[in-house]
């Protein structure tokens, strides 16, 4: 995981992209499931995007900790 970590780390827009991209697209899944009734996701794409989400903002607060 610290491989990982440093991947994301190591480019500059990358850990915005993935926090604000799967934010993005969950709410919009989220939207669509209240407004329309249909599912943007499915559940094999839902799930890694939870992932993403909650790995990035374990990031996010492991940074701030530091400081």
């Amino acid at each position: 995981m610290e491989k990982l970590e440093k991947f994301i780390l190591s480019i500059k827009y990358l850990p915005a992209i993935l926090y604000f991209g799967s934010v993005g697209l969950l709410v919009y899944n989220f939207y669509c499931d209240i407004s329309n009734e249909t599912e943007f996701l499915n559940v094999y794409l839902e799930t890694p995007l939870i992932i993403i989400f909650c790995y990035m903002t374990y990031l996010g607060i492991k940074k701030y900790q530091k400081k």
